[in-house]
């Protein structure tokens, strides 16, 4: 498999009131899976034993905010509202048709803006998965 860089990836969030691009002036986008465990020890058991749950994740995407792009401005804010539900459509290698997409139909846990003194603006938004985490091909269009 080729190699590629991380300033490809593509990022939208499709809700409601709008699909707002989240990408351009992205640092990082990190996907945490998890697995609900079954605690299903009983009797004689001298060590604990689990059977898997449900599949569960968290996600992070960071950006530089900077007025007038995609990272930035008052649609893009209000899109990710803390409890606003959507899906986030995640391109690693950029949305050129037949490339890698990840689906994450998710609930935004809001973007949390830190503002340094001497250095630039980042945002980070965090969301938790809201179903099931599936994968495919770009159709050549984010958000679909």
């Amino acid at each position: 498999m080729a190699d590629f860089a991380g300033s490809a990836l593509v990022g939208a969030w499709v809700q409601a009131a709008a699909t707002t691009t989240i990408t351009g002036d992205h640092k990082s986008f990190t996907f945490t899976p998890s697995i609900n465990m079954i605690n299903k020890t009983a009797g004689a058991d001298q060590g604990a034993t689990y059977i898997p749950g449900v599949k569960d994740g968290t996600w992070t995407f960071n950006a530089n905010m900077q007025s007038g792009t995609a990272s930035g401005g008052t649609t893009t804010y209000s899109t990710l509202d803390e409890g606003n539900e959507g899906t986030l459509y995640v391109y690693p290698e950029g949305i050129t048709a037949g490339k890698t997409k990840y689906v994450y139909p998710s609930i935004s846990q809001g973007a949390a803006i830190s503002m340094p003194y001497d250095n630039v603006t980042e945002v980070t938004v965090n969301g938790q998965l809201n179903g099931l985490r599936t994968s495919g091909t770009s159709t050549g269009t984010a958000g679909a």
